[in-house]
């Protein structure tokens, strides 16, 4: 099958403006050299348009994708020809995404993640909208049915075994009739009345296979306007920081004139310029830049949030979890239960007093293009009660009472909070010194801070160790809960710094195979007797051990 038509359009608008550009770069190169002539162009670009254009056609012509029985195949390339088979049972998940212009033309951007990949195994830039949804529900069935298969092999084959022992032993008889009559001892017992029926009431049989479930899609959560706002108020997004930053520039004027404005009733300065400004004046824009800064990226986070997680659901579909979200850009997408290895309770500082809570879950070895993000949101935002419902839809966890670290660790906290807070002391005293007279010794405030941000650091740190899962707790200002099953555990790690040792401290570190793990975020209970790490390593070896063989 080939791509949707509108896709031929934007290959060819856009390899013809490649086609376009180039020759008018290497005209004005050359041109620059005192080589060849402008006028060089009115006949060079429009070869380059034509070219550019009859191969970003040739390359709609010759991509094509077939989803079969097994496997989902990808050809393409004009020169180069490349040809894939992605297998079934490795599609962890289909994304589906649409932007505005897509909305409009009712075309969609499929995504094939795979488990364990370097990247996205297949894109599909464009399909129909009818064509993604049919892709990804036909994938998921597909898929469903090649993992039951799978899982019957095994015993059918052990259900061969004894079948071929019984039909030895028959050979054995027959010789020996051949022989002479076999005697009572030496024929097969009859099977008693009603054993037939039995077994075909109490059980299928080991050789026939496991059919999969109908999948049938079932909404289990709804995010509300109320819960999207307390989402956008509550949840800091980094990422509108990086663009307050990149957007700066854009609107430095505007910029300027408010940071002066502001800083204007401290004894702010005229103009941003710090050949004029005076050392009061320094300090006036210092106080009342940052401030300033993050409030438009609080701003700014709000927008985020809202517009990424507009109207976002969440369903479930067979063994998978679906969610849709999005405003300007919609996103569709799966969550393979079975893969699930870890899932986190998320409390920022700002939901606890309201009693919100955040789920996400991390998948087995997904390193997609979200790789980055390391989870995927089950819910984004919701009362605490209700997110612990959903979460023990994925993993039946009890109530545990969390453990804390020792309390020798709040010293190393507070020592830790410390060293900036003299740092920038003996910076302001150089300054105050070489350069201009400055109040350098006010960050020493900042030392009546440390005991309270040491204990809430240690208050908001613990590890609880139940039946069957290991629970880390850890952060303050966002602080998260993550939950591990012991058969998802591959290793248990314990890691001590120098400083640590000092003090007779210890972290322990449960890997698993999650993404988050392979971006250096495996859940890690940080600093604990090192009594306790080693009781811990042991015991939780054991735990894995007995929860693989079922005891």
């Amino acid at each position: 099958m080939r791509l949707h038509p509108i896709s031929a359009v934007s290959r060819a608008l856009r390899y013809g403006v490649n086609g376009l550009s180039i020759p008018f770069f290497l005209v004005v190169i050359l041109n620059t050299v005192g080589v060849g002539s402008v006028d060089w162009l009115f006949l060079v670009a429009p070869v380059g348009l034509v070219v550019g254009v009859a191969y970003g056609a040739m390359t709609y012509l010759r991509y094509e994708y077939d989803l079969g029985e097994d496997t989902f195949d990808v050809a393409q390339g004009v020169i180069g020809r490349t040809e894939r088979e992605i297998p079934l049972r490795r599609i962890q998940n289909v994304d589906v995404s649409q932007n505005l212009l897509h909305r409009a033309f009712g075309v969609a951007v499929v995504r094939i993640e795979t488990a364990g990949g370097g990247g996205t195994e297949a894109t599909l830039s464009v399909v129909a909208e009818a064509e993604a949804n049919r892709l990804r529900r036909e994938i998921r069935e597909r898929r469903a049915r090649v993992t039951a298969e799978e899982a019957a092999a095994p015993a059918a084959e052990t259900a061969a075994e004894p079948n071929a022992g019984g039909a030895a032993e028959t050979g054995t008889d027959v010789e020996a009739g051949e022989r002479g009559p076999a005697t009572a001892a030496q024929s097969p017992s009859a099977p008693p009345a009603g054993a037939e029926s039995s077994a075909t009431e109490g059980q299928r049989p080991a050789t026939e296979p496991t059919q999969p479930r109908e999948l049938t899609s079932e909404v289990l959560f709804e995010l509300s306007p109320v819960e999207l706002l307390a989402l956008a108020v509550t949840r800091f997004r980094f990422r509108s920081l990086a663009l307050l930053i990149v957007a700066i520039p854009l609107a430095e004027d505007f910029i300027l004139g408010l940071l002066l404005s502001a800083a204007a009733p401290f004894g702010g300065p005229s103009t941003l310029d710090p050949e004029v400004m005076t050392g009061q004046e320094m300090i006036a824009v210092g106080v009342v830049g940052p401030p300033l800064l993050l409030a438009a990226s609080i701003l700014l986070s709000v927008v985020v949030s809202t517009l990424e997680f507009y109207d976002f659901r969440l369903g479930r579909e067979g063994d998978d979890l679906v969610y849709e979200r999005g405003l300007l850009q919609r996103y569709s997408g799966s969550i393979p239960r079975e893969k699930v290895q870890t899932i986190t309770l998320t409390e920022t500082f700002l939901m606890r007093p309201l009693g919100f809570a955040g789920l996400t879950v991390e998948t087995a070895g997904y390193a997609g293009s979200r790789a980055s993000q390391g989870s995927q949101s089950a819910v984004p935002i919701a009362k605490l009660d209700r997110t612990l419902a959903l979460a023990r839809e994925l993993e039946d966890f009890e109530d545990l009472e969390f453990t804390r670290p020792p309390k020798r660790a709040r010293r190393r906290y507070a020592v830790r909070y410390s060293i900036p807070i003299v740092l920038l002391l003996a910076v302001g005293y150089l300054v105050s010194t070489t350069v201009a007279q400055i109040p350098w010794y006010l960050p020493a405030v900042a030392f009546l801070v440390v005991p309270f941000a040491a204990h809430l650091k240690w208050a908001n740190r613990g590890f609880a160790v139940g039946e069957d899962h290991l629970l880390i707790r850890d952060g303050f200002w966002n602080r998260t809960t993550r939950v591990v099953p012991y058969y998802r555990i591959q290793t248990v790690v314990s890691e001590a710094t120098v400083f640590q040792r000092r003090l007779d401290l210890a972290t322990l570190v449960a890997d698993t195979a999650s993404s988050a793990t392979l971006l250096g975020g495996s859940p890690t209970a940080f600093d604990l007797d090192e009594s306790t790490v080693n009781e811990l390593q042991t015991g939780l070896r054991e735990r894995l051990q007995a929860s693989l063989h079922g005891t």
